[in-house]
């Protein structure tokens, strides 16, 4: 076992800070410029993935950004549910709240207007295209193209390497700072 001494890790942690700086001061720049200066009411659990999605960016943990950002916005979603048909409540699909999932939560808050169409189409896309291939990734099949709705975990490995994973976590990102302080002070933060 390999025993670090506090002052070797502590110069492990200045090297590493020091690397990485540049990195980070950018995607600071990123939320900084998109995201509002003011507060905004927000469910607890569904603002401790916010945070965390925006410091997964941060720290440049790009897949982790993506699928935070998602957690938020699903959470922010069924706890509006929760609220208004009660913790045991169904959707009118008739799912319990607590078992529907993110397609079943975007589809009932745009029938209910909750949420607008091109806010619903932009969760979905969030959902599908962005989210999806990095939770269900598939063994090596059939290969039409890098970008395929379920990629294979080869196309991800390329999507991570070439760094189109970043430039996806940044649309996420953006989209998290700017979409989900609007749709949370729609009903207070409750």
């Amino acid at each position: 076992m390999n025993s670090y001494t506090e002052n070797e890790i502590k110069q492990l942690m200045a090297d590493s800070s020091k690397r990485s700086y540049d990195g980070r001061l950018s995607r600071l720049r990123v939320l900084l410029s998109y995201q509002a200066q003011s507060a905004f009411p927000s469910p607890a659990l569904a603002l401790e993935y916010y945070e965390e999605a925006r410091l997964c960016w941060y720290a440049g943990a790009f897949i982790s950004a993506i699928v935070m950002t998602q957690l938020a916005f699903e959470e922010l979603l069924r706890n509006h549910y929760r609220v208004a048909n009660g913790v045991s409540g169904s959707l009118s699909c008739g799912k319990k709240v607590d078992e529907a999932g993110f397609f079943d939560l975007i589809n009932e808050a745009k029938k209910e207007e909750y949420i607008s169409q091109d806010e619903a189409a932009l969760l979905h896309a969030l959902r599908q295209k962005l989210r999806n291939p990095y939770v269900h990734a598939k063994d090596v099949g059939k290969i039409e193209n890098a970008m395929m709705e379920k990629p294979d975990f080869l196309s991800l490995t390329w999507k991570v390497a070439s760094g189109v994973v970043k430039d996806e976590a940044m649309k996420v990102v953006i989209l998290l700072v700017q979409l989900f302080p609007e749709i949370s002070s729609r009903h207070g933060g409750l």
